[in-house]
């Protein structure tokens, strides 16, 4: 898939001046931190083209490298031979990084300089580690933009090929796979999904539960355990145990939208008892392998990744759920842009039929509640919008533990854009990449750009807080308040302080999501509101 240049973070920059004290690597004679520079720098796209300079560079100084591995004092002091190599390395490096800086600002579009600003600017302001961009025109990833760090502990800068875990980004690949055994006669959509359960019997009144319903979230399930996690290597319950215990229905299938990722899990039973094969093994073969996702996977296979970070931006340990089909697929940036590349009109198709395609991407069932802030339906696992000029749009967002993911597409005139992140905190980030990227193609902000609503929001209410929280300190003043106005007074302070210590001893709220750097701000502001109320309610009158 052709790629840009990937643009230079300001994260990135700053660790090239950095020096890590380690042990020597016999491999060539550098500490493991500056192999991890040498590395990340040869291989940023926009380079290349300098590798003659870095040859000869590297053939100036190699000799003085190999003794400088040799070369260090009984009391670990660098030697001069030592430091003149680490010298010509950081003279190497800022040469790469500075030619890679310079090509990708003369050939980057508006969009891409606009889209790399505002990823810079919100990964420092929201706390976010790192994220990977691609933007997709005419049906083609035309631009990568890897930012941040993967492992900011490490010192370790984001690549374009970083592999993530995608989360819910997952459900919209299986929703391929289930289409795939449709269309060559192995999975019957519209078929009650107890004609393929061998391992677990769906409990009495779910029997009309079918694919499809499963595929729109419209079979009536509860949204399941989405902290089921365990470690990769550890033990795990089975997935037909796992869903025993998840299994609870909300509704009447057919009667409604209900997000659901128990579903999802029940499908992916449903397609390996029907097919008597793993399901990412069949993933693999029947989807991922077709479509070029060389570096997607539905298991767990220990490959390097990013670490993920959590609301608090906390590092967060490797993990995998019971069920793949709703959240275990890890993949690049690059994977997910070329499965969205499948899914534009007019795109080459070797898994599904063009008539397939345009099925899942059809709506099945209208969202509700916080959904229907970004999207208007749901299709076979994708989210529906119509976009402010009447063109048709698809997508999916996942969000993890530690780690966020969207794709956003275009199928009628292949506009598209994949955003990765190693953080939690970076919802608003994809927002206001989704804004940039909307504007771009014409239209207005598309509905998962709503949430930066909810800073503007947040804002007012900061203020509006500090405002009441000062008046409230002044009225404390007045000679006579009403006792019901000391204890209307009473009961507001304690909700206003009461509630920031509650908010801040969860371990998720919607609220840390859309407002990573706001709430602790908000929360402050409520506090103080509160604090002036207390005193309305328990400070003496004057003269008593």
């Amino acid at each position: 898939m052709p790629t840009g240049p990937t643009p230079i973070a300001r994260g990135d920059m700053a660790m090239v001046g950095r020096h890590e004290a380690g042990p020597v690597s016999m491999e060539d004679g550098l500490s493991p931190a500056w192999v991890r520079l040498r590395d990340a720098t040869m291989h940023q796209p926009g380079v290349a083209h300098i590798c003659d300079i870095s040859s000869v560079v590297t053939g100036i100084f190699l000799p003085v490298w190999r003794v400088g591995a040799h070369d260090r004092t009984g009391i670990g002091r660098m030697t001069p031979l030592a430091s003149l190599r680490d010298a010509a390395l950081y003279v190497m490096a800022m040469l790469a990084l500075n030619v890679s800086a310079v090509v990708a600002e003369d050939s980057a579009s508006p969009l891409t300089t606009r889209l790399s600003e505002t990823a810079t600017a919100r990964i420092e302001s929201d706390g976010v580690a790192g994220a990977v961009i691609v933007l997709l025109r005419d049906g083609e990833g035309v631009w990568t933009g890897a930012f941040g760090m993967a492992d900011p502990q490490r010192a370790v800068p984001m690549t374009q090929n970083a592999l993530f875990r995608v989360e819910t980004l997952s459900k919209p690949v299986a929703a391929w796979g289930a289409m795939r055994l449709a269309e060559t006669g192995r999975l019957d959509l519209y078929a009650p999904v107890d004609v393929c359960l061998t391992r677990w019997r769906l409990p009495e009144g779910a029997d009309l539960i079918t694919p499809r319903a499963l595929l729109s979230h419209s079979a009536g399930l509860g949204l399941g355990d989405y902290a089921a996690r365990f470690p990769p290597e550890g033990p795990r319950p089975g997935l037909p145990e796992h869903i025993a215990q998840d299994f609870g229905m909300i509704a009447a299938p057919g009667t409604g939208f209900s997000y659901s990722d128990t579903g999802y899990n029940l499908l992916e039973l449903v397609i390996e008892d029907c097919t008597s094969e793993d399901f990412a093994a069949l993933m693999g073969r029947e989807v991922l392998s077709p479509l070029g996702m060389t570096g997607a996977s539905f298991d767990w296979t220990g490959a390097d990744m990013p670490v993920g970070h959590d609301l608090r931006g906390h590092p967060v340990a490797a993990y995998v759920y019971p069920g793949r089909a709703s959240g275990g697929l890890h993949a690049t940036a690059a994977d997910i842009a070329r499965f969205a590349a499948a899914g534009m009109e007019g795109a080459e198709r070797s898994v599904l039929s063009p008539e397939g395609v345009a099925s899942l991407q059809r709506p099945e069932v209208a969202v509700d509640g916080l959904f229907a802030f970004a999207a208007d339906g749901y299709a076979l696992g994708h989210f529906t919008e119509t976009l402010s000029d009447g063109r048709h749009a698809v997508w999916h967002g996942g969000q993890g533990y530690g780690w966020m993911s969207h794709v956003h597409m275009v199928p009628e005139t292949g506009d598209g854009i994949v955003i990765l992140s190693n953080s939690q905190r970076a919802w608003p980030l994809f927002a206001a990449l989704l804004r940039d990227w909307s504007d771009s193609i014409g239209v207005a902000p598309v509905g998962m750009a709503r949430v930066l609503l909810a800073e503007r929001a947040a804002r007012l209410a900061i203020g509006l807080a500090l405002a009441v929280g000062l008046l409230a300190l002044r009225s404390a003043c007045v000679h006579r308040r009403p006792r019901a106005l000391r204890i209307a007074a009473g009961i507001a302070a304690a909700a206003l302080i009461g509630w920031p210590f509650w908010a801040a001893a969860q371990t998720y709220l919607f609220l840390f999501s859309i407002l990573p750097g706001l709430w602790p701000w908000l929360g402050g502001a409520s506090a103080f509101a509160g604090i002036g109320l207390a005193c309305i309610a328990l400070m003496p009158e004057r003269g008593q």
